[in-house]
């Protein structure tokens, strides 16, 4: 058994401590999917949002409380309709730029928790050519 001085005990206690209002109540190690504030008001890839519910329903949503409800009743309704447990955090002594959160009540470690767009794949990238190229193809021979 290591022992510490009281003084580093505490200092581990405060980075705990600081690091779970940062994530909404959650530790880093446990997030699936974090959102900001600004990404969650404009409501930013909510689709991919709820594919990763689908693909965590054990996960809980996390909501940032000092967003209004008019805003938040959208993402409330997405955990709503994938039977998913959701909470408002509020918490009036510390801000965070954190909008909403996905944790897991494990730790997972998951290196990117940032929603990407799923890019939109045209009839160019999937190799077939378009009618457009066609009638180009037709006029410059």
């Amino acid at each position: 058994m290591t022992i510490i001085s009281i003084a580093e005990y505490m200092a581990q206690k405060k980075l705990i401590q600081r690091n779970e209002k940062k994530y909404l109540g959650t530790f880093r190690e446990r997030i699936e999917i974090q959102m900001t504030k600004q990404e969650v008001f404009q409501k930013y890839c909510t689709k991919e949002l709820e594919q990763e519910m689908k693909d965590h329903p054990k996960a809980k949503l996390l909501l940032n409380g000092s967003i209004s409800y008019e805003i938040l009743r959208s993402y409330i309704m997405l955990a709503e309709k994938h039977k998913m447990p959701f909470s408002i955090v509020a918490r009036e002594d510390e801000d965070t730029p954190i909008g909403l959160v996905l944790a897991e009540d494990h730790e997972i470690n998951r290196e990117d928790t940032h929603l990407h767009e799923a890019p939109i794949i045209t009839e160019d990238q999937t190799g077939k050519v378009s009618l457009l190229d066609k009638i180009k193809a037709i006029f410059q021979d």
